[in-house]
């Protein structure tokens, strides 16, 4: 087989430099005569080696890397057709707005504790308050939630000679406006001069600690 391939090598290479009028030129001239024809078919040849064996390679690399991006935006072009631009912005507000109800971290439940003492107090109430550690809840709809509990205790200020009344409108308006908070437990208890003691547990929705803010 290689004894095949130098003797159609040497065919081809003895037809192309034949030169006409000269059929017994040496190799030196025969070569010289050739060149012009030889040169650029070398380069030719080198160019499709150089494409084949390094460019190619390189292309399915890249190609390969963004198979995961092409399929993303596949999906996104897809559900660009599937809804109406009014639609789009319809969700993200609706998604926005619902993120905002989450306690955001340690920092927004601080300010909510603040929020619901200034609440009691404005209705004549002292609130004592504890917040636990966040507890992981089951994703809802492919997102995960966790859930803040607060524990608080409820004394009537001096002063408060309508504590039931006020107690009825506090707890109406005991977890701040906006945030995705419900109450889970309360105890009412009267001593003999009728003073109330209240004890409460509200959970809030909120981020999961490991959660990246987008």
């Amino acid at each position: 087989m290689k004894t095949k391939l130098i003797a159609a090598g040497r065919a081809v290479w003895n037809f192309l430099t034949v030169i006409p009028g000269w059929p017994g030129a040496g190799k030196v001239a025969r070569t010289l005569y050739g060149l012009p024809l030889v040169v650029p078919l070398l380069g030719l040849l080198l160019l499709v080696g150089w494409g084949r064996f390094s460019r190619e390679p390189e292309i399915q690399k890249v190609r390969a890397a963004s198979h995961s991006a092409s399929l993303l935006e596949e999906g996104i072009a897809g559900l660009r057709f599937e809804y109406s631009e009014a639609q789009s912005a319809e969700v993200v507000a609706v998604t926005a707005r619902l993120a905002e109800g989450l306690i955001q971290g340690p920092e927004d439940m601080a300010h909510q504790l603040a929020a619901m003492r200034a609440i009691a107090t404005t209705q004549g109430w002292e609130a004592t308050l504890h917040a636990s550690d966040p507890e992981p809840g089951a994703p809802a709809a492919g997102v995960a939630l966790a859930f803040l509990t607060v524990r608080g205790r409820l004394i009537p200020l001096e002063g408060n000679r309508a504590s039931f009344a006020s107690l009825l409108t506090l707890l109406d308006r005991l977890v701040p406006a906006g945030k995705r908070g419900s109450l889970t437990r309360l105890t009412v208890r009267a001593d003999d001069q009728g003073r109330l003691a209240v004890e409460f547990g509200v959970r809030f929705a909120a981020r999961p600690p490991d959660e990246k803010t987008p």
